[in-house]
């Protein structure tokens, strides 16, 4: 029998849940720029498929990250909000920037 250590790591088990790129950006835009719609997330990562962008906001509305709210227009639409236990992720977005900041380079512009 294999024991997997990482179950016991609260780091581990945090990066299981919003550990991959897209999942932090997200968050990111949902946390500084508030409620949006699957579509001005769409706009905002155009490179991620529209199925990765699905998948990741479901884990985290499973998980009690973002809150999925549905308004009676016609059509129906919905939006995604960050929640309490979400919000609570803002300093550790902060603490990527200022490191971000720090310790890497943008990219140079390139000539045309």
């Amino acid at each position: 029998m294999t024991v997997d250590y990482t179950q016991f790591c609260p780091v581990a088990r945090t990066l299981d849940l919003i550990g991959d790129r897209w999942t932090i950006l997200i968050l990111r835009d949902l946390i500084l720029e508030g409620p949006r719609k699957f579509q001005d997330l769409q706009r905002a990562f155009p490179k991620m498929s529209p199925n990765t962008l699905s998948t990741r906001l479901k884990t985290l509305e499973e998980h009690g990250i973002v809150e999925r709210r549905t308004y009676v227009d016609h059509p129906p639409r919905a939006e995604y909000v960050v929640t309490d236990k979400g919000r609570e992720l803002r300093p550790v977005l902060r603490s990527l920037r200022i490191w971000g900041e720090k310790h890497t380079k943008p990219p140079s512009p390139q000539r045309a």
